[in-house]
């Protein structure tokens, strides 16, 4: 499947104990020329019966190889949250493949990887622990919260994504060739300094943008967001169709 000429690709990755499916109703509010492309991680979603990843390099080297025949032309990189260390990890990887770099990276609602106290031998959350997370977050409908079946579901993906994001250990090496663009919400937990550090990350062009509204901004402020992400995309390749409106 190849990007027409006058088109972007975005790659869009979930934050913890979410599908990629998330980002499937973005497709319907943008416009043609943004191609968005949501990344399944394995034991998510459409990828439920496959095992759940904690390990970082692994996942980063295994989804690397799924979406380097996927890379034909322009392309940028969304991350929320964990999604955020995620896309980074696997552009870093497709680099060592020899594809080339996505023209962007974005990072939303995410902390650097320099402010994470990765720790090789983190243990996973309890059930009480990772229902507070949740809480915390306010991104679960309490009707999930109050449902034992769908607790049973959901808790499983969510501990091996917090595992996986607890146990990450940001190598030494060179930042990548590329431009890098923060969001974060201003009711977010996560702080403005930590959303800073992600400048180290990627040597082009840095820029970061607050929002209103918290952790899951992207989503409860969609067209809001989504019009700064088209301008984004747009200021990539200058020499795509005008914007058509958002709503």
């Amino acid at each position: 499947m190849s990007v027409a000429p006058d088109r972007i690709r975005l790659f869009c990755f979930a934050c913890s104990g979410a599908s990629a499916m998330a980002f499937a109703p973005w497709r319907a509010a943008l416009p043609a020329w943004l191609d968005v492309q949501p990344v399944e991680l394995p034991g998510h979603g459409r990828r439920g019966d496959e095992p759940l990843q904690v390990d970082m390099p692994s996942l980063a080297a295994s989804l690397a190889s799924e979406l380097a025949p996927l890379i034909d032309g322009p392309y940028l990189m969304l991350g929320h949250s964990v999604g955020g260390v995620v896309a980074l990890e696997v552009a870093h990887a497709l680099g060592a493949l020899g594809i080339e770099l996505p023209s962007g990276l974005i990072a939303v609602a995410s902390t650097a990887p320099s402010q994470r106290d990765g720790k090789p031998d983190a243990q996973p959350m309890n059930d009480a622990e990772l229902i507070a997370e949740l809480r915390r977050l306010d991104g679960t409908p309490q009707a999930v919260l109050d449902d034992p079946e769908l607790l049973a579901m959901v808790l499983p993906v969510l501990r091996a994504d917090f595992l996986l994001g607890d146990r990450y250990q940001p190598p030494c090496r060179r930042p990548l060739p590329c431009a890098l663009h923060v969001f974060g919400g201003r009711d977010d937990s996560v702080a403005v300094s930590a959303l800073a550090a992600w400048e180290a990350e990627c040597s082009g062009p840095f820029q970061l943008d607050m929002c209103a509204g918290g952790h899951f901004f992207l989503h409860r402020q969609r067209d809001d967001f989504l019009r700064r992400l088209v301008a984004l995309a747009q200021a990539q390749r200058p020499s795509l169709p005008s914007l058509r409106a958002l709503g």
